[in-house]
């Protein structure tokens, strides 16, 4: 099975040394969306937007595997990494160096991959995971922000969608598409209040 699969990774509130996070979203053929996930990368000294990302690649091609596909074809808005795993541009970091071997022996179980890179509007849905991933959990490390009015608004949807006799899978897709539909700076007004 061809995968399509688009990740991102983010380091707030400063970077390097904030939270790292992570969103991927892999896609079937056909387009239909088989998988996305997010989460914790790294934290203080150390964690950089670029570790996340290749986190981001890492578990999304883990995923993927475990998904059975493949071939996969990657999307993401990172130029190291890209420009990294097609080898144009030297990793001199040794986390990344172990970063990318990793996602390297991923790579090698896979028949055929390619990695693109693709502009941060073509790349939303990861970045919006990423973003969602911090706003879970930068209160739990010690970071800005956070106020956990993400887990506000699942635990909201998930009551709702029990109470209406809906499957959990439902609930996610009435979650993804509030997310898709408003900015998360928008959400945040709505759950505040």
């Amino acid at each position: 099975m061809k995968c399509l699969v688009y990740f991102d990774g983010a380091c707030e509130p400063v970077n390097p040394g904030g939270l790292g996070t992570y969103g991927y979203v892999i896609y079937g053929e056909g387009g239909r969306r088989l998988a996305r996930g997010y989460g914790v990368a790294c934290h203080g000294e150390g964690c950089t937007n670029n570790v996340a990302e290749y986190t981001a690649l890492r578990e999304a091609l883990k995923k993927a595997k475990e998904l059975g596909c493949g071939e996969v074809d990657i999307r993401g808005d990172s130029q190291l990494v890209v420009r990294q795993m097609r080898g144009e541009w030297a990793v001199n970091s040794l986390r990344l160096m172990a970063l990318k071997d990793e996602v390297e022996a991923l790579l090698a179980s896979f028949a055929r991959w390619s990695i693109e890179w693709v502009p941060r509007e073509e790349n939303k849905e990861a970045d919006g995971l990423s973003q969602i991933a911090y706003e879970a959990h930068a209160a739990q490390y010690g970071y800005g922000g956070g106020d956990g009015w993400i887990q506000t608004l699942i635990g909201e949807v998930r009551r709702a969608a029990e109470a209406e006799g809906l499957r959990p899978e439902e609930a996610a897709k009435i979650l993804a598409e509030l997310l898709r539909k408003y900015r998360l700076e928008e959400l945040r007004e709505l759950a505040e209040g």
